[in-house]
């Protein structure tokens, strides 16, 4: 886990013992599966990854973007702009279930990679929809923001965008190119499917998401896509090849 869950679980108040709780809840809904990380890993290694954040600039950027040759990964809600598109859905969506259950079961329905993510705060969601993406035979990662055991890992990073652009690192990606992935001071309309309870404690979250970017992009090739917010240094790009 190295320095930053300590760090974030003290800004936060977060448990280390309620994000344990979820990481077994997971293992032991999922206790016959055969995640698919070899196959990730297949896919991304090498590759540029676009992935899709549910910042406010994702509705105008995503009908620019060129996938062709690149692995899609979409940021929990920031899939459902591929439904309402009529786009084949994202290669990997990275989820930890608040982004809506009909885009989690499109997704899985269609092929994409779930990777799900446990922590103390989502544990009903994952009794809710654990069951429903094994009947559905879902293509599924495991994952925590604790300890990795067992097939539950940790990728690194603490938001949905910020963990899948770690998951894609993880997996070998070449380019990690980001597009909506904003982090600033307004919260997307694809961010979550209902209201957010606490809009000033998901701001916070996000200045934390941005940190952990910019410390991927000191050890990874990360770029913003041209439009989206501008992320420290990190350089922008208009490419995907």
């Amino acid at each position: 886990m190295g320095v930053w869950y300590p760090r974030i679980a003290r800004t936060l108040g977060l448990s280390a013992e309620a994000d344990t709780q979820a990481a077994r809840l997971l293992e032991e809904l999922s206790d016959d599966v055969r995640t698919c990380e070899d196959e990730a890993r297949r896919m991304i290694e090498g590759r540029t990854c676009v992935v899709f954040g549910a910042g406010p600039t994702l509705r105008d950027s995503f009908n620019r973007v060129s996938l062709d040759g690149c692995v899609s990964v979409a940021a929990d809600g920031a899939a459902r702009i591929f439904m309402e598109q009529g786009r084949s859905p994202p290669n990997v969506l990275v989820t930890d279930l608040d982004g809506g259950d009909d885009v989690i079961t499109w997704c899985a329905m269609n092929g994409s990679i779930v990777v799900v993510h446990a922590h103390g705060d989502n544990k009903d969601a994952l009794r809710r929809l654990i069951p429903i993406l094994l009947e559905k035979e879902a293509r599924l990662i495991l994952t925590c923001q604790v300890e990795s055991f067992a097939k539950i890992r940790n990728f690194y990073g603490f938001t949905d965008g910020d963990r899948a652009a770690w998951f894609c690192h993880a997996m070998g990606a070449g380019r990690i190119v980001l597009v909506g992935m904003d982090f600033g001071s307004r919260i997307g309309e694809y961010s979550k499917l209902a209201a957010h309870p606490n809009p000033d404690l998901k701001l916070v979250k996000l200045g934390l998401g941005m940190e952990l970017v910019l410390r991927l992009a000191k050890e990874a090739k990360v770029y913003t896509y041209r439009g989206s917010a501008r992320l420290g240094d990190i350089p922008e790009t208009d490419s995907f090849t």
